[in-house]
């Protein structure tokens, strides 16, 4: 597939888009991300994660509107394309900023306001994500952090070791990290590496990832290959 986006503006550090700034490698696109808020690094990490994402581009676009005979520029935060073939511009921003009635609060919402503008004209969908659609629960970013981490640097696709491990668990369908570890079908202290690489590609889940820290005995979950 031809994306429409694929190369991120450069943002200035020196500006308040710099004051949390965050970079990781991209196992997805293949490429270094870059985040300019703890908010859009949380929600990139969910993206990275999430198996029914295919590509995403941070940063992609910067838009121009007329409304009332005046120029607004904008820039998106977020370009996703979704296996089903879905595309949309993200926009990312604190509940409470929105919910705000502070000059930054109304900069946000009349920002808001024109991006969805721009995508009506251009027919793009829009969605807009909030610290309560992307902080889950207590520990759902630290979990994905962790998985993340794990996954970019191990990859087993297609080896006669990820056959087994997948057909082991197809046949369980659900069973703990612990017996998972003791069951000798892992290397020694590398079962959460795997995992960690079969939650990426969306061949299992963790049970209650959003509330409790991984351990052994969070549970597994095979949702097939």
């Amino acid at each position: 597939m031809n994306y429409k986006f694929t190369t991120p503006i450069k943002m200035p550090r020196g500006t308040h888009y710099g004051s949390n700034y965050w970079m990781f490698e991209s196992k997805k696109i293949h490429r270094c991300v870059t985040a300019y808020s703890n908010l859009e690094y949380e929600n990139l990490l969910t993206l990275e994660m999430n198996p029914e994402v295919e590509y995403y581009c941070e940063q992609p676009y910067s838009a121009t509107v007329f409304v009332g005979g005046k120029e607004y520029k904008t820039i998106f935060d977020v370009y996703v394309v979704y296996k089903n073939g879905r595309e949309e511009f993200q926009e990312i921003k604190y509940q409470q900023e929105l919910d705000s009635d502070s000059a930054k609060g109304k900069r946000s919402q009349k920002q808001i306001g024109i991006q969805k503008m721009w995508c009506i004209q251009n027919n793009f969908q829009y969605t807009l994500r909030t610290d309560n659609d992307i902080e889950k629960g207590q520990h759902f970013i630290r979990n994905l952090s962790v998985l993340s981490a794990k996954s970019r640097r191990f990859h087993v696709t297609s080896t006669e070791a990820d056959k087994a491990i997948i057909s082991y668990l197809s046949r369980l369908q659900k069973t703990t990290i612990g017996l998972l570890s003791e069951s000798g079908r892992f290397e020694p202290n590398k079962t959460l590496d795997y995992l960690s690489d079969l939650y990426y590609r969306g061949i299992i889940r963790f049970e209650d990832i959003c509330n409790d820290c991984l351990n052994n005995k969070t549970e597994v979950i095979f949702c097939g290959s």
